[in-house]
């Protein structure tokens, strides 16, 4: 799995696209088709997901760039804005399906959210 993406700095209302490529064990593209890619953001590592910051959860769909294991989650304008500037811990875990899923955690650590100067979103 590589991650494609800078994750911090993170300002407060901003677009972020994060981007994934995953490989199998030989270096091989892996289709995730079908599998979840979750983004949690919280104050304390302990806290409850339903006190999460920020949750985000996207399934790949069938297409090409699923087939070639390449992926992205991508948090709108509106999703950050309400974010207070400082610093969270976060994760993302890919689920994949099955009986139990299988989880695997792909990448951790602080994010730091810093404030936005300009406060109009263009409309």
């Amino acid at each position: 799995m590589a991650f494609k993406s800078n994750l911090s700095p993170l300002y407060r209302g901003d677009t972020r696209e994060f981007e994934f490529e995953f490989t199998n064990s030989a270096g091989l593209p892996l289709d995730i088709t079908g599998h979840e890619l979750w983004f949690t953001m919280k104050r304390d590592m302990g806290d409850a997901d339903v006190d999460a910051i920020l949750q985000k959860k996207i399934v790949f769909p069938a297409s090409p760039q699923s087939e070639k294991g390449e992926g992205t989650l991508t948090l709108d304008s509106t999703e950050t804005d309400g974010l207070e500037p400082g610093t969270y811990f976060y994760d993302f875990q890919r689920v994949m399906p099955g009986i139990p899923p299988v989880v695997k955690t792909l990448v951790s650590g602080k994010i730091s959210v810093l404030p936005d100067i300009t406060r109009s979103n263009g409309s």
